[in-house]
């Protein structure tokens, strides 16, 4: 049976949105290669026919979540002014859907701490989409000049993220939403 020439193509973006969601819902370390198939609706020997190894999957991944993650959140602050931009970014990060959902979140929150130790070659490439995500994000964060508006991205997504991090430890989601309830108050007070 022959496919049409884009069947690869979809397939191949297929898997990489399962791995996506799978590895910042179970980490870096949780879902295996047939894990992934499985949820792609395919077996382990096609594997091959799409990546090289694992580490370009999880590098595909990671991509795929940076993407997924931005979509949302730029299409929600679409109709929001320009100056007020920081705010919103700043109250749907810290929201409890965004805590509560790993799967469908930003994967810096899901993932930093396993992503450090991910091989150079993967670390690189995610380096590299932090980076973009700093440069469309910088453009509506708090400051007069672009040096202060980097310093305060730095401080704001850092900060965003360990709230985040922080607050999925708890069990309880009283203890999480004032964790992020905690963060989101500070930092809107604070620039």
């Amino acid at each position: 049976m022959r496919y049409e020439p884009e069947h690869k193509t979809r397939t191949r973006d297929r898997i990489v949105r399962n791995a996506s969601r799978k590895l910042r819902a179970e980490g870096l370390r949780g879902p295996g290669v047939a894990s992934v198939m499985q949820a792609s609706g395919l077996t382990v020997g096609g594997f091959y026919k799409h990546f090289r190894s694992k580490d370009e999957l999880l590098a595909d991944a990671i991509a795929e979540g940076f993407s997924e993650s931005s979509e949302k959140i730029y299409s929600s602050l679409q109709n929001v002014p320009r100056e007020d931009r920081w705010k919103d970014l700043v109250r749907l990060y810290l929201s409890p859907e965004h805590c509560d959902h790993p799967d469908s979140g930003c994967p810096v929150a899901a993932l930093a701490p396993e992503m450090a130790r991910a091989k150079l070659g993967v670390r690189k490439q995610i380096s590299g989409l932090i980076k973009d995500r700093a440069d469309r994000w910088v453009e509506f964060m708090p400051g007069r000049t672009a040096a202060e508006r980097e310093r305060n991205f730095v401080v704001i997504f850092a900060a965003m993220v360990g709230a985040v991090s922080v607050a999925r430890i708890f069990t309880e989601s009283a203890d999480r939403h004032k964790v992020l309830a905690d963060m989101r108050d500070h930092l809107l007070r604070s620039f």
